[in-house]
């Protein structure tokens, strides 16, 4: 059973009363799902059952606050951030926003519609349930509207809104919660029409979804672009909304669609390729996290890839340019995180030179001490780290990096090879067994950098070499 497994197991044999307490916290984002490894829609189902034995209102206002977030659900992620985007929202402001429009702008009767929603959940009376929320929200957005408007115009009030919401930033995710209650009949369409986790966003959806963008931009252009955020939102390859931008604009490069509303689209995709060159650039080489390193590699080659596949980046372009910025930094940060990987591959395994020759004397294999546990791990999860990501060098503008380091590895293990092969022919008894520890290491790494049939015959020469000393 696998970690993810056995915390699906343990979500759901929680008993029902914990089951609600924790959906309650990670639908409001107070514990961000992510912390718990789990996309939310998983740790949703895997309390399931347990929530279904929960009888009467749940704690928290959970089922009025799910229906009131079903319209922005796509905008909504788990996790802290650095600055607002647009179409993106913390789970942590939904609450903020909630308590805004319950005990401020409409506390006389959003309370009773509130009731009035429960009433209905209860009853399973699915056409009555959706009337009242449908008038729960229209009354919630143009409340919103309404007190949104008064913050470009008052400053004061808009201090005050911010104070109470929790900052700038959470107002401007008010206001989008607001100009898509605007369109909600739009939004519930396209909901209704759009699986969640698309895999392909094919020409037949894309078609549809550019249909109800224009019926809607015909309406209201300014909100219209909501609805092609909350459709990036359902894609598992979000570079795949530019097929939408395209079927639209009716461009196919990037210094056109940049001109036209869809620029929003892609300028997220863009920012986000700089966002993965900002944690490059900030690397202290030789301390970096490199499992967390290929994760932003893996991400930086599919979004770019993704996004050159589906429309044009011209040099002469800001989104070109800006991809080729973010490629450099990127490329330049791995050169030096490798610069030291032929260092730490020659203190894993020691060669002491001898005569009076210089650096161009012959090296002897330093056996006095079995092998540094530490610095075997330290080599063994850069050339781990080497391997993984050797095949997207070329789209993270690495490939001279590779290029550079595999040979000196390669070669380095070529003088070891024989080095030890000849040191292991004289070895003393006391010194035989550290002889066959760098061996069988040495044999590791020679597996990693050249393959399997080269390493078992090493470790065949050098077994006949220490029974020769014998």
């Amino acid at each position: 059973m696998t970690k993810t497994d056995a915390l699906r197991q343990f979500l759901s044999d929680l008993p029902p009363p914990a089951a609600v307490k924790l959906m309650d916290a990670v639908e409001s984002g107070a514990l961000p799902a992510t912390h718990l490894g789990l996309p939310i829609e998983e740790i949703r189902a895997a309390l399931g059952p347990a929530l279904a034995k929960m009888k009467g209102k749940r704690d928290g206002a959970l089922t009025d606050l799910r229906l009131f977030t079903a319209p922005f659900e796509d905008f909504l992620f788990d996790g802290v951030r650095k600055e607002k985007e647009a179409g993106l929202i913390p789970r942590s402001s939904v609450e903020p926003i909630w308590n805004w429009i319950t005990n401020e702008l409409i506390p006389d009767t959003f309370p009773a519609m509130a009731t009035r929603v429960e009433k209905h959940i209860a009853s399973a009376d699915k056409e009555a349930l959706h009337a009242a929320m449908t008038v729960l929200l229209q009354a919630a957005g143009s409340a919103m509207t309404a007190a949104i408007e008064r913050c470009d115009t008052d400053t004061k009030y808009a201090n005050a809104t911010a104070s109470r919401l929790g900052g700038y930033d959470v107002v401007a995710d008010a206001r989008e919660v607001a100009d898509v209650f605007v369109i909600l009949d739009e939004m519930q369409e396209m909901q209704e029409s759009v699986p969640r986790h698309i895999r392909a966003f094919d020409d037949r959806m894309v078609s549809d979804v550019r249909d109800l963008y224009n019926d809607l931009y015909e309406r209201d252009p300014d909100r219209a672009i909501y609805l092609a955020l909350a459709v990036m939102g359902r894609l598992d390859c979000p570079w795949q909304i530019l097929r939408l931008a395209r079927k639209v604009a009716q461009k196919n490069d990037d210094t056109m669609i940049s001109r036209t509303d869809f620029s929003i689209l892609g300028e997220r995709l863009i920012r986000r390729l700089e966002m993965i060159a900002s944690y490059f650039e900030n690397l202290r080489p030789g301390l970096s996290d490199l499992e967390e390193l290929h994760l932003q590699i893996i991400e930086f080659s599919e979004l770019s890839k993704g996004i050159t596949r589906e429309i044009e980046l011209l040099r002469i372009g800001n989104w070109g340019q800006r991809l080729l910025k973010a490629r450099n930094v990127i490329s330049t940060a791995i050169s030096d995180e490798f610069a030291h990987y032929p260092k730490d591959l020659g203190a894993a395994l020691p060669l002491q030179r001898i005569g009076g020759f210089g650096r161009s004397g012959p090296r002897r294999v330093d056996i006095s001490h079995m092998p540094d546990d530490e610095k075997l791990s330290r080599i063994r999860r850069e050339l781990k780290f080497v391997l993984k990501t050797k095949d997207l060098a070329q789209s993270i503008g690495a490939q001279a990096a590779f290029d550079k380091l595999l040979p000196e590895l390669e070669a380095f293990m070529v003088t070891y090879e024989d080095a030890i092969l000849e040191e292991m022919r004289h070895c003393e008894a006391d010194t035989a067994e550290h002889a066959e520890a760098y061996l069988e290491f040495a044999a590791e790494v020679a597996e990693q950098l050249t393959g399997r049939a080269g390493a078992a015959t090493l470790l065949k020469r050098g077994r006949v070499a220490l029974q020769a000393s014998a």
